[in-house]
């Protein structure tokens, strides 16, 4: 069974046997869904459920890592191909120069489809296409066909900042899949969007944003976070994943601050840095080719976009006024009651 998605113009098409398969990737892609295409897709993955596969025996063993769903992963390529292997559970074999890719889940195991695995498939497909998945948020500014990144490490609170912009005009792309395309690069220079992976909202941010915690409901898991569709957030903001705007503002998230917001120019050097840090992760084998055109991908966004550091303050309601004047529209900043 053939499943379309609109990756920014650029066709995925995943072919599964069973669509239970497809379903744990529809947490990223559900509202990137389109009807059948007699196009040739930009990229086909094709997911299996059976025996997981080893690398083949001439591919070069790069390093094992374990993934935050607590499994041990062996990384190994060969030309351009990638091979993941996580023994009985799933492997996942890949080449986004070809444009193809091949995950196999081990019956009882098809769940690890929709986790790390299925973010390095997505990656595939993005890459390409001439675009590039981050670690970070993206928002569209109000009332303006421009749209900014704000990125920090987990836990820095990009969520909660994200969702208080929100709440004030800003348009919601993504609180953590940013997507940098280069696809229009000759007309509109790097664009940015978001995939429509529904935020999950820690206990914290419900209680500084009182139109959120009204959305929350009794059910926290470990880390104290839980999940809001998007069409939950709907009611009370704009939420637009899947559409590109041009990138006009980079913002790394420092520290909280007492009082007013901060908002200010950065070295690029120095911002390209926490970017990097974030978004790729070099091995005892250096970086592969691959990973040499993202870094690439990061220099370019970061060489021809404004760079700023973002201190929040205490009051949140505010904060919308002072991110628009920074990007150059204060005046379209709706304060939330």
């Amino acid at each position: 069974m053939a499943n379309w998605f609109n990756l920014n113009g650029a066709l995925l098409c995943i072919d599964a046997e069973d669509p239970a398969l497809v379903k744990p990737l529809l947490v990223y892609l559900d509202e990137l869904k389109i009807p059948s295409s007699e196009r040739k897709p930009n990229f086909r993955l094709v997911l299996e459920r059976g025996l997981p596969q080893p690398a083949p025996p001439e591919a070069k063993f790069l390093y094992s890592r374990r993934w935050p769903e607590g499994l041990d992963c062996q990384y190994s390529a060969l030309g351009t191909w990638r091979y993941l292997l996580v023994p009985e559970t799933l492997s996942l074999e890949y080449s986004a120069q070809e444009g193809v890719a091949r995950m196999c889940a081990a019956p009882g195991h098809e769940r690890f489809i929709g986790a790390t695995a299925g973010i390095y498939a997505i990656y595939a497909a993005l890459f390409s296409t001439r675009q590039t998945l981050i670690h970070a948020a993206a928002l569209r500014l109000p009332e303006e066909d421009a749209a900014f990144v704000l990125f920090a490490p987990s836990g820095a609170g990009k969520t909660t900042t994200s969702l208080a912009l929100a709440l004030q005009g800003f348009a919601l792309l993504t609180d953590d899949a940013t997507v940098l395309s280069e696809r229009n690069a000759a007309t509109v220079g790097t664009e940015v969007w978001g995939l429509p992976r529904p935020p999950k909202v820690h206990r914290r941010t419900g209680e500084l944003l009182p139109s959120i915690g009204q959305l929350l409901g009794p059910d926290w898991n470990a880390d104290g976070e839980q999940g809001v569709s998007l069409n939950t957030l709907r009611s009370q903001m704009q939420v637009l994943p899947g559409r590109a705007y041009p990138l006009k503002g980079l913002v790394l998230l420092g520290d909280r601050t007492q009082g007013a917001h901060r908002i200010r120019p950065m070295r690029k050097s120095d911002l390209f840095i926490h970017f990097v840090k974030d978004n790729l992760s070099c091995s005892q084998n250096g970086l592969m080719e691959d990973d040499l055109a993202r870094y690439n991908a990061f220099v370019r966004a970061v060489a021809s976009t404004p760079a700023y550091e973002l201190n929040v303050g205490s009051d949140l309601s505010s904060l919308g006024t002072v991110i628009a004047a920074a990007l150059g529209r204060a005046d379209q900043a709706i304060l939330s009651a």
